[in-house]
């Protein structure tokens, strides 16, 4: 697929600008607020142009800069990340400086200031609501909002750069670019809470190393009610912190009794569900009515067909079109 495809229907918005202040005006619109030291247009002016596109709260854009700029951010608490693809962009902070190659992926600070130097820059920019990632790290360690920080702009390895490069890529060519997946509610929960799971791996904060205390005791009719309203609502988009108050518990405790008594965790049990779904629905479905394993599969939240098409075989031994044709 090539990127013309990747970035073509109406539900992907073009602007383009040679002037500074109007290229400046679009950063703080589309980002945050920055306050400019430096800007070195060239004959065409700042050649700013970008696409972009959202799901639900979340934005992204790919964005191409010719002009030499000098900034400062004054950051709103939501996460922007960077994935370079040409040109330089360094971010320093005291005397922390990152040098970022084509390749590389950078988070923008979300709670302070950083300096940013960048000339004719190719980017894919990611933002994420800071209220989504306090929903996912509270559900996944307890932690609360307030406690909550980002340390670095780096991530923690290289390995867990290109993971987010690679996440990204994906949902970007299996859901962005179809607009009828961009209205499916669980579609989009799914990939609003993967790109919020992945950027706090990939990236350090304080809920890596929070010390928590006793999550609490989950008793089997707990863990009954957390099951039983997930079986109920599988086919909405679902939190763990949503199953953790039907079952009238820690989200905490909840992921740690999933663990204990069913080994897998309330995030994979929902998929599990899903997948049986998809499973009786291809047992039901006639293809000679144009039902497709692309359908089903999309109607229960797989956007990836060829892992939906992995974990199926291993759950039941056989290919999903195998079970639609029999």
């Amino acid at each position: 697929m090539t990127a013309g495809t990747v970035y073509s229907g109406s539900h992907w918005q073009r602007y383009a600008t040679g002037n500074a202040d109007e290229a400046h005006a679009y950063i703080r619109r589309a980002f945050f607020d920055v306050k400019v030291r430096f800007s070195g247009v060239g004959r065409d002016g700042a050649g700013l142009s970008t696409v972009s596109t959202g799901l639900a709260d979340i934005g992204v854009t790919r964005l191409h800069y010719s002009a030499r700029t000098q900034l400062q951010t004054a950051p709103d608490g939501d996460l922007n990340i960077t994935h370079m693809m040409s040109g330089r962009f360094t971010i320093a902070r005291d005397r922390d400086e990152y040098r970022l190659r084509p390749g590389d992926v950078a988070l923008m600070l979300p709670d302070q200031p950083e300096d940013a130097d960048f000339d004719d820059i190719d980017a894919f920019i990611t933002r994420l609501p800071r209220t989504l990632l306090e929903e996912v790290a509270h559900a996944r360690t307890g932690i609360s909002g307030a406690s909550l920080r980002f340390d670095s702009s780096r991530p923690i390895s290289a390995a867990l750069g290109r993971h987010w490069t690679q996440t990204v890529s994906h949902l970007t060519r299996s859901v962005l670019s179809d607009p009828a997946l961009l209205t499916n509610p669980l579609i989009i929960g799914n990939t609003r809470h993967l790109l919020a799971a992945t950027a706090l791996a990939v990236f350090p904060n304080t809920a890596h190393d929070l010390a928590l205390g006793a999550a609490g005791e989950v008793t089997p009719r707990a863990l009954r009610r957390a099951v039983a309203y997930v079986d109920d609502h599988a086919d909405q988009p679902i939190t763990v912190d949503e199953i953790a108050a039907a079952a009238g518990v820690r989200p905490r405790a909840l992921q740690l009794a999933f663990r204990r008594h069913r080994g897998t965790t309330p995030t994979r049990y929902v998929r599990q569900v899903r997948l049986e779904r998809a499973h009786r629905d291809l047992q039901a479905a006639d293809p000679a009515t144009g039902v497709t394993v692309t359908l089903i599969a999309r109607r229960w939240g797989f956007t990836h067909l060829g892992r939906f098409s992995t974990d199926y075989r291993a759950a039941y031994g056989c290919s999903p079109s195998h079970t639609l044709r029999t």
